[in-house]
């Protein structure tokens, strides 16, 4: 394929701004098409937390500041680049003192969404879509994520439709989860800049009497992805994994495909990695007995051991938001007996306030058992997905997932729920080709018999260290996914030069 200019439309981007998966597969596609050949240049907010000096964020001096409306005023703006605006991949930030000159991506300190959130959402977009013309850089394909970005699609579709960008721009937007719409009062439309008139039936942003910057933008971009072919086939088949948008989806269903993301191997190599007390790979996984070790001592936890100086039960790690769809709710009611029974539990993440309260409380009561830590730590995580025998990812939903890929690669077995990307990505066990455990319905005593299945697993050290080596055998690749991803902007290029209806 030749090479393409691609505006690649973010809120994350890791490691300068990550709340979860997103910001990991965004750099990562990015720099997959750039190592293809491509020319990407990635536009995200200049976040108030941001430490420029760390991270070589510095003012972009040929570019004059300006000045943007925004929520019915203007707004002062100005662009930054991270390092030297040179190479095939460069980050652009966005800084306006007004909206995104404080702490926090989406949410304030007390945890509640940003009330002028429509406002920073439809700045990024204006500010994204005005770079190409200020590089003189044309764009041929403005690629969104999620909701929170799909103003910048709505935009090229209203203001941009009979002219450039520079370039055709055509749009694409990727669904990273369905179940974040950025749902907003009708009366939004203004502060997006857009006419009351898309607000209501048949416009772009109509829903039930609000407006829906997910739906628009299922309906503005020119093609359209969500990260796994499971989480596809779902959000059509119904108003539940659909998020009440599956007729939407359907009705685009020829524009519309699944692309599973991949890991990036760079970072997740436990045969690598920086941040592990050991080192080790398939075929000597000594460095993970070390790890675990010191995982162990690290957080407090007992080892109880069988004569053979072997865990009687396996250390089980969790990683992730402690929200609803993560199946929060799945674990607490069976982690005390568990507990008792010998198993080990590490667990990482913050969210629902009840949610940490329902862990911090366990964790309390099964002191030296389950240890939780109630923090975003980058490196714990790395050493929890090292120092875990089986990692716990019992999601009601999930569209991709990562955590599963990293657990596979770290030699963790994972035990995850029959959905989405985790169904596409884990083979359960018995099968001869079993890569981690699966269950079905989600309910307590379905994970509980899973993990049953893990304890007599686990016993069988042969049948263990073979289930791990097959598990670490597997390559996510992000130079497939970003293949797929050409086809898709092939796909949208076509489009767009065929007249779009």
């Amino acid at each position: 394929m030749a090479p393409l200019n691609v505006l690649m439309v973010c809120a994350e981007y890791a490691p300068l701004a990550k709340v979860g998966g997103l910001g990991d597969v965004t750099a990562a596609l990015s720099a997959a098409l750039a190592a293809r050949g491509h020319q990407v240049r990635v536009v995200m907010p200049l976040y108030g937390q941001l430490d420029r000096e760390a991270l070589d964020i510095r003012p972009l001096k040929k570019l004059p500041g300006l000045a943007l409306r925004a929520g019915g005023r203007m707004r002062d703006v100005r662009y930054h680049v991270r390092g030297r605006a040179a190479g095939r991949l460069q980050v652009f930030c966005v800084e306006c003192a007004d909206l995104f000159d404080r702490p926090g991506i989406y949410n304030g300190p007390d945890g509640e969404p940003f009330p002028d959130a429509v406002e920073r959402m439809a700045l990024h977009g204006r500010a994204a879509l005005l770079l190409p013309r200020l590089l003189d850089w044309p764009a041929d394909i403005v690629h969104v994520h999620d909701a929170q970005t799909v103003p910048a699609a709505l935009y090229r579709r209203l203001w941009y439709a009979g002219r450039g960008l520079p370039g055709p721009g055509a749009t694409v937007l990727t669904i990273h989860n369905l179940a974040h719409q950025e749902i907003h009062p009708a009366a939004a439309a203004e502060a997006l800049g857009l006419p009351a008139g898309q607000a209501v039936y048949p416009g772009l942003l109509e829903f039930h009497g609000r407006i829906n910057l997910m739906k628009a933008g299922i309906l503005a971009a020119d093609r359209l992805n969500t990260v796994s072919p499971g989480y596809a086939r779902e959000t059509v088949s119904g108003p539940e994994a659909g998020c009440g948008l599956h007729e939407v989806l359907a009705g685009r269903r020829e524009a519309y495909t699944g692309i599973l993301n991949g890991a990036d191997y760079r970072t997740w190599d436990p045969g690598r990695d920086p941040l592990l007390p050991a080192v080790y790979d398939s075929g000597d996984l000594g460095g993970k007995v070390r790890c675990r070790d010191a995982l162990l001592a690290e957080l407090g936890l007992e080892a109880e051991t069988d004569r053979h100086g072997r865990l009687r039960r396996p250390l089980c790690g969790f990683v992730g938001r402690l929200v609803t769809q993560k199946g929060v709710d799945l674990m607490l009611p069976i982690l005390a007996r568990l507990a008792g029974d010998g198993f080990r539990f590490a667990i990482l993440g913050t969210g629902e306030k009840r949610l940490e309260d329902a862990v911090r409380r366990l964790a309390a009561d099964q002191r030296g058992r389950i240890a939780f830590c109630d923090r975003y730590d980058e490196a714990l995580a790395h050493r929890i997905y090292a120092g875990c025998d089986v990692f716990l990812m019992p999601s009601l939903f999930e569209p991709c997932g990562l955590s599963q890929m990293y657990a596979l690669r770290y030699g963790s077995p994972p035990v995850v729920r029959r959905t989405g990307g985790l169904a596409d990505t884990v083979v359960g066990h018995p099968d001869p080709d079993a890569t981690g455990f699966v269950f079905g319905e989600p309910r307590s005593e379905d994970l509980l018999a899973c993990l049953r299945a893990v304890e007599k697993t686990w016993a069988d050290r042969d049948a263990w260290v073979r289930l791990q080596e097959r598990g670490m055998a597997l390559r996510f690749d992000w130079n497939a996914s970003a293949t797929a991803y050409e086809d898709l902007y092939a796909a949208a290029l076509a489009g767009r030069e065929g007249g779009r209806p």
